[in-house]
């Protein structure tokens, strides 16, 4: 049996029934279960250049940015259970976060 087409409620896409939850599709679902990892991995980032601009020692920022990078991966992993689509989402959501690094936030 097929399952239906529904419309994520968040970003519009057309996506299967199976898909879903609680009308969100899976790259939703991924992107809100990451979205304070990934703001903190931006933090991390900007924090560490302007350490490493004063010449200070990067190397324990580095640690953390790696710990907050795992714990993305794991986030994602309980979501998706294909392993390679699990990669593709956490390759998205670290790229995303980079691109986040440099944007400053209102109070």
């Amino acid at each position: 049996m097929s399952s239906l087409l529904i419309f994520c409620r968040d970003c519009g896409k057309q996506v299967p029934s199976s898909q879903t939850k609680n009308g969100l599709c899976v790259e939703c679902q991924v992107r809100h279960s990451v979205a304070d990892l990934r703001d903190e991995h931006a933090r991390l980032w900007r924090k560490r250049e302007r350490y490493r601009s004063q010449n200070a020692n990067v190397e324990q920022i580095g640690r953390q940015i790696a710990r907050v990078e795992d714990r993305m991966g794991q986030r994602i992993k309980e979501l998706v259970s294909n392993d390679r689509e699990a990669a593709d989402h956490l390759r998205r959501e670290l790229e995303a976060a980079r691109g986040q690094r440099y944007t400053i936030k209102g109070v």
